[in-house]
């Protein structure tokens, strides 16, 4: 019998039938499901679950997990201490690949980004931001002695290097900006990634945020850091500020975080609390997420 023929003959049997009925079914509540995971949380049922899912992707010293596991950095311990004084006791660490956050979140893996991620209009676009927590400049890490004087993109164009990225950061866009080819970026998954570019000879350097670099270059003999940097173009100075992000449908709770941030950020109690993590008074944000969102 032909294998058409056959195929024919089973779609014609009840247990087939109900076979691919139940199928549809399971497919059409996993669909249903999925959209709930991604329909948005409000502060109630955080207070009542007691705890709140946040994604990070291991940057010190912004948000990393500690040798036991522990979340902790910058944007954890500000958001912890919100979190606490909005009711919701436990802060939940899921650690993704930076790319993978903004995805994560609108897909509802998480219900926050705990990352100290950089508010640009790009991503305004795709999720929304409370105030930010922190400023600071760029800074390269390079081979000890800084061998081919990479400090800024614009050295690094003019050497034809190539420079390390992590996928998804404010720092791609910046190089673009300054007008750097797409061959001379070297994209990476992560942080670690980039640093062995850098030290294997296939990047020059390696862009991240000042406090970022001045980590990684302080955990490795052959590293440093190259001069920081505030990226300027067309008369306009990046300096990057970073946020904690919410899903676009979840105005109500990135409002709440915004009321406790307001009466935190800058405080003695603040500082004391960052101060461990290489903050200080000349890292506090200029701007709001709404000025960053516009552009400003």
């Amino acid at each position: 019998m032909p294998r058409s023929a056959g195929k024919r003959d089973m779609r014609k049997n009840p247990k087939f039938i109900l076979r691919r009925a139940l199928l549809t079914l399971a497919g059409a509540c996993a669909l249903l499901g999925a959209g709930a995971a991604s329909a948005g949380v409000t502060l109630e049922q955080l207070r009542e679950q007691g705890f709140i899912r946040v994604g990070f992707a291991n940057e010190a010293p912004f948000a990393y997990a500690t040798s036991s596991g522990q979340l902790t950095g910058e944007s954890p311990e500000v958001f912890r201490h919100i979190m606490n004084k909005l009711g919701v006791k436990s802060v939940d660490g899921v650690l993704t690949e930076w790319g993978a956050l903004i995805p994560g979140l609108r897909a509802g893996r998480f219900d926050a980004i705990v990352a100290s991620m950089y508010i640009t209009p790009a991503r305004c676009k795709r999720v929304i931001f409370a105030d930010p927590t922190y400023g600071v400049g760029t800074a390269m890490v390079v081979k000890k002695g800084n061998p081919e004087g990479i400090n800024t993109y614009e050295d690094a164009i003019g050497n034809d290097a190539k420079i390390a990225f992590v996928a998804g950061v404010a720092e791609v866009e910046q190089a673009r900006m300054a007008g750097m080819k797409r061959g001379q970026q070297v994209l990476v998954p992560d942080f670690a990634a980039a640093v062995a570019n850098v030290k294997s000879g296939r990047a020059a350097a390696a862009a991240f945020t000042s406090l970022t670099a001045q980590d990684l270059a302080n955990k490795d003999e052959e590293l440093e850091r190259a001069q920081p940097f505030d990226f300027e173009h067309d008369g306009k100075t990046y300096r990057g500020e970073g946020a904690f992000a919410f899903r676009p449908e979840d105005t109500g709770l990135r409002d709440a975080v915004n009321a406790e941030l307001k009466k935190f950020i800058g405080t003695p109690e603040h500082l004391a609390m960052v101060k461990e993590f290489g903050f200080d008074s000349s890292n506090l944000p200029e701007r709001t997420a709404e000025q960053h969102c516009a552009g400003e």
